[in-house]
């Protein structure tokens, strides 16, 4: 795991894990699908004020995921002294990877 980064164990983290990474995939698909509408409709006011709601929204919810988990994307990982995107399970990985 990257520094910074806090290990649990047990089922209760894994749910934990797993509920939050499922607020950062809905937030995110929201943001997709919002982009496509806006991508039709660019002066739609609401939309884009919407876009910019659930912007903020996934930010948020990425970063208390990856402060807490690790980084989700390469595009966030902190390689300040090493390559750390391989380090300490995938999403899909052991205990995490249980039903909610």
């Amino acid at each position: 795991m990257g520094m910074g980064m806090k290990m649990g164990t047990g089922k209760d983290m894994g749910r934990n894990r797993a509920v939050l990474l499922n607020k950062v995939s809905k937030a995110g698909f929201v943001l997709n699908d919002l982009a496509l509408f806006l991508d039709t409709h660019p002066t739609d006011l609401n939309a884009l004020r919407y876009y910019e709601f659930y912007q903020k929204k996934y930010d948020g919810l990425r970063r208390e995921y990856e402060s807490r988990y690790g980084a989700l994307t390469r595009k966030t990982i902190n390689n300040s002294d090493r390559w750390t995107w391989t380090d300490g399970p995938w999403p899909w990985e052991n205990e995490y990877n249980e039903e909610v």
